[in-house]
């Protein structure tokens, strides 16, 4: 009976948290001169597997929200940017997209954003850990695909790393899945890394690390390709990327 008594308070207490957040017309998502910042409504994915977030596994020190957080990536070309900072697991609803810098997306590592915690997030969660929030830059097109082209992303808020030693790709699919992800570097056939994964839950997040220590400068490539366990219809994402070891 206790038991049943806690899942419909935590029923009710997931119904009712959204209505709260939005009675704050100040956290609701708008137009906040360089970026589009707020609280929305979980987005709905028609897609058997979607990119969250591809960043640099790296952590600045922090036990709380900071001031400011700012992000970091390198561009190979000049091409158009599409960059969003959402929760890994939605739960507070926050969500930024829309993002203009002052001096524009530039070729080189030139590319940084800063913005201030003050306005939404410390508002939704004063002990929020940055590293729940996930960044993807996705480039060229603006939605999803089935071959992404990202450049990852270094999330930090007063330290940068000297250098990108690791990556961390996280993604969802929309039902119970078996995956094997393996990452390629350009031009070659034989993976350098493969990570297996038995049993996916749909609809959560999971994480694939990549160890890029000794790995040269190059473009690379994370292919996940299995199955849904209920149907076994196949499922698959590639994910294009360049690993620049110096973050500077």
């Amino acid at each position: 009976m206790a038991h049943t008594k806690t899942c419909v308070v935590l029923v009710l207490w997931l119904l009712v948290l959204p209505r709260m957040l939005y009675a704050q017309p100040e956290l609701e998502y708008q137009n906040r001169g360089d970026r589009y910042e707020g609280i929305r409504p979980k987005p709905v994915s028609g897609y058997d597997i979607e990119v969250i977030s591809v960043l640099a596994d790296y952590q600045d020190s922090t036990n709380q929200v900071p001031d400011q957080l700012r992000l970091k990536f390198y561009l190979k070309s000049q091409t158009p940017v599409n960059l969003t900072v959402r929760e890994q697991d939605y739960r507070l609803f926050y969500w930024m997209d829309k993002v203009r810098p002052a001096r524009g997306w530039q070729v080189g590592w030139r590319n940084d954003f800063e913005w201030p915690t003050a306005p939404v997030l410390k508002q939704l969660d004063a002990k929020l850990n940055m590293y729940e929030l996930g960044v993807l830059v996705r480039l060229g097109k603006d939605t999803p695909r089935s071959v992404e082209e990202i450049a990852p992303a270094i999330l930090y808020h007063s330290r940068l790393p000297d250098s990108v030693d690791a990556y961390l790709f996280t993604m969802k699919t929309n039902g119970d899945t078996r995956l094997s992800c393996s990452v390629y570097r350009e031009g070659e056939s034989v993976a350098i890394m493969t990570q297996a994964f038995r049993r996916i839950p749909g609809g959560r997040p999971f994480t694939v690390r990549w160890d890029a220590q000794g790995a040269g400068e190059a473009g690379y490539t994370l292919v996940c390709k299995g199955y849904f366990l209920d149907t076994s219809q196949p499922v698959q994402q590639t994910v294009r990327f360049f690993h620049k070891p110096m973050a500077k």
